[in-house]
């Protein structure tokens, strides 16, 4: 895959951070963890939907 470099200052990319809400924090905050490719790729799969979404109680086993 091509690369591409793009000068950003600091200041701008905190103006951005600083404007998002809560669930985009989440969203970057995972993005730029070490599991940041695999969490893409299952978000891939659900979208092409070679996988389901379970629901809580299968997740959890809830009992009730």
């Amino acid at each position: 895959m091509p690369e591409m470099t793009v000068a950003i200052p600091v200041n701008e990319i905190a103006k951005v951070i600083r404007a998002m809400n809560d669930e985009e924090i989440e969203t970057l905050s995972l993005l730029l963890s070490e599991d940041a490719a695999e969490l893409l790729q299952r978000k891939k799969d659900l979208e092409l939907k070679k996988v389901e979404f379970i629901t809580r109680e299968q997740a959890f086993d809830v009992q009730g």
